[in-house]
């Protein structure tokens, strides 16, 4: 056994010579589809240290322009030792745990967040964000007739409501739309069905008046609720199943 492998070894080392010098390797496609453009750098160059790794514009050249913390500002966390506990258990509202005090508590942490950041805040397009930002250019009643056209067809039968409502609605582009749906219409429904005791939530599911409504989905919530939280709640819009 050891002359034929040493019959054999010739032949291999063969075979890896002639893979390495073979002139027909596959091509290595060329195009705006293989290749990233990097555009022309356009700054001054460093005439004193111009490969210095710790230059500054050398920096921004790769990291682009800071947009915070502002240069000369003295940003603090007061909040540190918070960090990890979660939200609290109580507050202060009338009405603890109600679409209200949930409301409040949002814009109260938006408000924070906005003096804290800045310019950055609008930079980083974070005022476009949320139901608030998203509802303010829907009226009532397009709002009503958005809800009537998603009914009429439900994801969970596969059925997709964009185009119907981009034909619905040719004053909303299609990003509206898509934004409407996640900031508005899935977090207002998830929030009806947990407030009615379910645990077990498809975000794809029926319309959720009809399923909070109906007397036998409401026993079926306080069941939901009452069994054990070893159940996987659903929600296929977090997995990207879309």
């Amino acid at each position: 056994m050891g002359k034929q492998k040493n019959a054999q070894s010739p032949k291999k080392e063969a075979d890896r010579v002639k893979f390495l010098t073979d002139s027909d390797q596959l091509a290595i496609p060329i195009g705006s589809l293989f290749q990233a453009e990097v555009p022309e750098w356009i700054a001054v160059p460093n005439k004193h240290h111009p490969c210095d790794k710790d230059d500054a514009s050398d920096t921004s050249r790769w990291l682009g322009t800071k947009s915070w913390p502002i240069e000369g500002s003295c940003t603090t966390n007061g909040d540190a030792d918070k960090i990890g506990k979660g939200r609290p258990d109580s507050c202060s509202c009338t009405s603890p745990g109600s679409a209200k005090c949930v409301k409040f508590h949002i814009q109260e942490k938006s408000a924070e967040l906005q003096q804290d950041l800045g310019p950055a805040f609008r930079d980083w397009n974070f005022h476009t964000m949320g139901e608030e930002a998203v509802l303010v250019s829907w009226t009532a009643k397009e709002q009503r007739k958005f809800e009537t056209l998603v009914k009429g067809h439900p994801p969970s039968q596969h059925k997709s409501f964009l185009k119907p409502a981009m034909e619905a609605f040719p004053s909303k582009s299609r990003k509206d739309i898509v934004s409407y749906y996640c900031n508005v219409f899935v977090p207002g429904r998830i929030s009806k069905l947990t407030r009615a005791g379910c645990k077990t939530i498809d975000s794809d599911d029926d319309e959720p008046s009809e399923i909070i409504n109906s007397k036998t989905s409401r026993k079926r919530c306080q069941a939901d609720s009452n069994s054990s939280s070893s159940k996987q709640v659903k929600t296929p819009f977090l997995r990207g199943h879309r």
